[in-house]
């Protein structure tokens, strides 16, 4: 176990059994720092899922965590949405970097209410690996975090946003990072 690695794992609405199997399956690999959040605005969302994995976004993250552990994290996510129906739920998977040369947080966040697009995105996360660096090659100077998004219409994981340092947000649109307002 890496002791110097904690994992963030964070929720609301989740029921005991689905935060056992989540937290039982990061203690595996990582120290857990566990948080649960005070309910939001449930008339969209009836439960919300944030694991902070403290290692980077690409195939040593698969060689660290194990993809035992990783299709046990994605199964029971895909549960979690299908348990909960139209009443949705909201996940996010954040990594503390992608590759040296971009040490930006890295947000996948998925909350399409469709039970198949949801279900769709969470199993084509790990094909991102080589994707993501050609994505991100022309990404502006001092970005904190990325957020990436699954497109209901293209069916594809699409970066939406970067932030830099400096609070600017920028918006991925035409294959370019367009800062907000321009």
């Amino acid at each position: 176990m890496n002791t110097d690695k904690i994992s963030k794992f964070r929720y609301y609405g989740l029921a005991p059994f689905e935060i056992e199997v989540v937290y039982s399956t990061l203690k595996g690999c990582f120290e857990i720092f566990e948080e649960q959040l005070p309910t939001e605005d449930s008339s969209q969302y009836v439960s919300m899922i944030e694991i902070g994995f403290p290692v980077r976004f690409g195939e040593s993250f698969f060689q660290i965590f194990t993809m035992e552990r990783w299709y046990r994290i994605k199964g029971i996510i895909k549960e979690m949405k299908r348990r909960r129906g139209k009443k949705g739920i909201k996940a996010f998977l954040n990594f503390c970097g992608i590759m040296p040369e971009i040490e930006s947080q890295l947000i996948f966040s998925l909350t399409n209410k469709n039970n198949r697009q949801f279900e769709m995105g969470i199993e084509k996360i790990e094909y991102l690996v080589d994707i993501i660096s050609l994505q991100l090659g022309a990404l502006p100077a001092n970005i904190k975090e990325i957020t990436y998004s699954y497109d209901e219409v293209s069916f594809r994981w699409s970066p939406r946003v970067a932030r830099s340092n400096g609070g600017l947000d920028y918006f991925f649109k035409n294959n370019e990072w367009k800062e907000n307002g321009h």
